[in-house]
């Protein structure tokens, strides 16, 4: 029941929260078909809400079984339509035995042909690379084939690939793509011959076409220079500001590609790059800049001060009355939790609930007080807080131009120089390791 009460919140909190979020090829998702949408886990819970609100489906979701130990937030969670998956460390063997009834209810739910998505990783990690699958997808898979043959031909596993551009940050990007669906049938008389050899290969099939979906850095000591180099690809091919949810799958594309290529650099060129590339960060770092502000599009100087100048009512109306919810989540955020792929789903849950009450009192006082004039200010003052995180954003990018225009023009085409060989370095490396 709280499910598409609360969907159409969560989508107008998550379209604030991000930037830009990319779904590709979800034409892919089987309809009116049993579903099992199995995806990686590089935050606690945000890659759930996001398919949950902006899939034309609902979506039941598997979350950890001690997430249901108090009776207010199982009630809470079961009308969500999440359901607990016990593990050992949540309550030991007893426990255990209660992931069976889970398993019936997917099974019932994928026999109805409904669509359920599972954390396949099964453990949260904010890292661009899988982790180890665990065997639950296929488990599922093939307990539902073999309890309702009669019910059900064919169960599709659609792999699911989640990226960020940074998981820890509120209005960073989201790539999201989905892969050619798996039909679990064609595993099945291995798994009646053998169901631990049934399901190890299912799920090295779902490993392997999960990351043809997925920007994967194979060392963690690469991942500064890849974010670094990704940083500068993203200055020379800029994606529209809106609509916030786009369709196509270009951004990943590319940041599959750099990542791939740092990936098979041999160890004498990647350390010549990285050198590099640190001296450029580090000296745009000293000087106060980015590189979006050296090599993008130059802000017009007059035109962005009288843009400013005109929406500063708007951008302090807005600023001014959202800041105490915004505030009050990012201190919860801050001070209770400690986990980091944690932090950016508790600080965007944190500000859908405080944003919720926030509202509520001012309806309240609405309805008291009489003043019916309060609700149409409520809703232009909340359009006009989500205005003002695009006017901080263009401040940010305009100030940073104001210094570069402040260099020396030796000093600029200095780093220019620089910006240019290390792009044209590693396009050579890109053709050369392709």
């Amino acid at each position: 029941m709280l499910y598409p009460i609360v969907r159409p919140i969560a989508r107008l909190g998550l379209k604030a929260f991000y930037r830009k979020i990319y779904l590709s090829h979800t034409e892919r998702i089987p309809r009116n078909e049993a579903v099992i949408l199995a995806a990686n886990h590089p935050t606690a819970f945000l890659e759930p809400c996001i398919l949950a609100c902006f899939l034309g489906r609902p979506l039941y979701f598997l979350a950890r079984g001690d997430l249901f130990n108090k009776n207010f937030y199982a009630l809470l969670l079961k009308g969500l339509n999440i359901l607990p998956v016990f593990r050992l460390k949540d309550g030991g063997y007893g426990k255990l035995k209660d992931n069976y009834s889970t398993f019936e209810a997917c099974y019932s739910a994928l026999a109805r042909r409904k669509t359920i998505m599972i954390l396949a990783e099964g453990r949260t990690k904010q890292e661009k690379r899988l982790g180890p699958l665990q065997k639950g997808t296929a488990r599922i898979a093939m307990g539902t084939l073999e309890r309702h043959p009669n019910d059900l031909e064919e169960v599709f596993i659609v792999p699911v690939g989640v990226n960020f551009t940074y998981a820890d940050q509120p209005r960073s990007k989201v790539m999201i793509d989905f892969g050619e669906p798996i039909r679990a049938s064609h595993f099945l008389k291995e798994f009646e011959e053998n169901a631990n050899q049934g399901m190890a290969t299912l799920t090295d099939i779902l490993r392997e076409k999960l990351e043809r979906s997925l920007v994967i850095i194979d060392r963690p000591e690469d991942e500064k220079l890849v974010e670094q180099l990704l940083q500068m690809y993203r200055t020379e091919q800029p994606q529209s500001v809106l609509p916030v949810i786009a369709h196509h799958r270009r951004p990943l594309e590319l940041e599959m590609r750099v990542a791939e290529t740092v990936n098979r650099l041999p160890e004498k060129e990647k350390k010549e790059l990285n050198q590099k590339v640190s001296d450029y960060f580090e000296e745009l770092h000293s000087l106060g800049i980015d590189d979006q502000a050296l090599a993008g599009k130059p802000v017009n100087r007059i035109l962005g001060f009288f843009a400013l100048v005109l929406g500063f009512p708007l951008f302090l109306l807005g600023f001014l009355w959202n800041y105490p919810p915004v505030w009050l989540a990012k201190y919860i955020s801050d001070t209770q939790v400690k986990m980091l792929e944690f932090k950016a789903p508790v600080r965007w849950a944190a500000n859908l609930g405080t944003h919720l009450i926030y509202l509520l009192a001012w309806l309240l006082m609405a309805l008291f007080t009489g003043f019916w004039i309060i609700i149409p200010m409520v809703i232009s003052l909340l359009l006009m807080g989500y205005l003002a995180l695009y006017y901080m954003e263009f401040w940010a990018l305009y100030r940073k131009n104001q210094k570069l225009r402040s260099l020396p023009e030796k000093e600029k085409k200095k780093l220019l120089n620089g910006r240019a060989e290390i792009m044209k370095d590693f396009r050579k490396m890109a053709a050369s390791y392709a």
